[in-house]
């Protein structure tokens, strides 16, 4: 099947009369199936004013993004009435943010955390964290004011993924110099401890081969049963290179990608990577080591979605070399 990218005119006309079968793994109902055959959405939002000159990001503008995403990726009339089909007022919500090469902007933590508040749920409930640190409510949305340290339990996983009742998962776009790609598979690396990269007496062992095992995290039930939404920080992603970080191959893409598949979401975060280098370049340049996992995650794992053919790209905001 061609793929097919959707605008938001192309959005609002489809469905008009049906949702898009975005299964939330809440009791809440979900949208109805459309007619088409694709299993997974990915809304691409972007503005331009997103950032300014300097790549600050603007708060108000990164809010509204969010919301008109996740509007138009629930199918929802209001985006209030869109986190409401995510969460409960009787849930903990942890954010599993990233403060690795391209850390996730406080200012998208912050405008997630007060979405998840329409939802009716108090604001010490909403937790963001990263390894063994983060905090709670929107005053601690950056890592610099981050006063809680979660631990982990026995078996190796983050206590706050225990704790929580709702997961959502918040990474930053980037190549990866181990996997070739970093979303919302490898986000999950910052949950659990006792990996390495040299794989030796660890409990989660899967720097091999590009890191091709890395859907073994997201398929731990604690994180696969719990993560009700993922959310890309596209707003200046890392198009080569790492660990350090070379500010030539970050570039102001000003966007954020919605979703539930975490396999879908890489798949399309993976093609913009890829047209970025792409550009850079002025011809095709391949990502070293290539990104095995993902197509590993959706064929082993059986996490989700990768063939773009069949994934429902929406296209909202800014057009501007999109690469999707």
């Amino acid at each position: 099947m061609e793929n097919r990218e959707l605008t938001r005119r192309d959005f609002i006309r489809g469905t008009a009369c049906a949702g898009m079968g975005i299964t939330l793994g809440m009791a809440a109902a979900a949208p109805a199936p459309s007619s088409t055959s694709r299993t997974s959405r990915v809304v691409v939002v972007r503005n331009a004013g997103a950032l300014d000159a300097k790549h600050n990001a603007q708060s108000d503008v990164i809010a509204r993004m969010l919301a008109e995403g996740l509007q138009a990726f629930a199918g929802a009339a209001t985006a209030a009435e869109a986190w409401k089909r995510f969460f409960r007022p009787d849930d903990a919500v942890a954010i599993k943010s990233t403060v690795m090469m391209t850390p996730t902007h406080p200012e998208v933590i912050r405008a997630i955390m007060e979405g998840v508040a329409t939802a009716g749920i108090a604001g010490e409930k909403i937790r963001v964290w990263d390894r063994n640190s983060g905090g709670a409510g929107p005053a601690q949305a950056a890592s610099a004011t981050w006063t809680w340290h979660p631990g982990f339990d026995a078996n190796s996983v983050s206590l706050a993924v225990g704790e929580a009742t709702a997961l959502v998962n918040v990474p930053g776009l980037k190549s990866h110099w181990l996997s070739g790609f970093g979303g919302a598979l490898k986000n999950w690396c910052g949950a659990v401890t006792r990996i390495n990269i040299f794989d030796k007496g660890v409990t989660f062992a899967f720097h091999g081969d590009s890191c091709a095992d890395m859907g073994m995290l997201n398929a731990l039930p604690a994180i696969r049963q719990k993560c009700r939404l993922i959310v890309v920080d596209a707003l200046r992603p890392l198009c080569h290179g790492g660990p350090a970080v070379d500010p030539r191959y970050l570039w102001p893409y000003k966007g954020l990608l919605i979703g539930t598949d975490p396999v879908a979401v890489d798949s399309v975060g993976l093609k913009i990577i890829q047209g970025r280098r792409d550009q850079v370049r002025g011809n095709p340049w391949p990502l070293s080591p290539p990104p095995k996992h993902i197509a590993v995650a959706a064929e082993k794992y059986k996490l989700g979605t990768a063939d773009l053919a069949q994934i429902e790209i929406v296209r909202l905001g800014w057009e501007e070399d999109a690469f999707v």
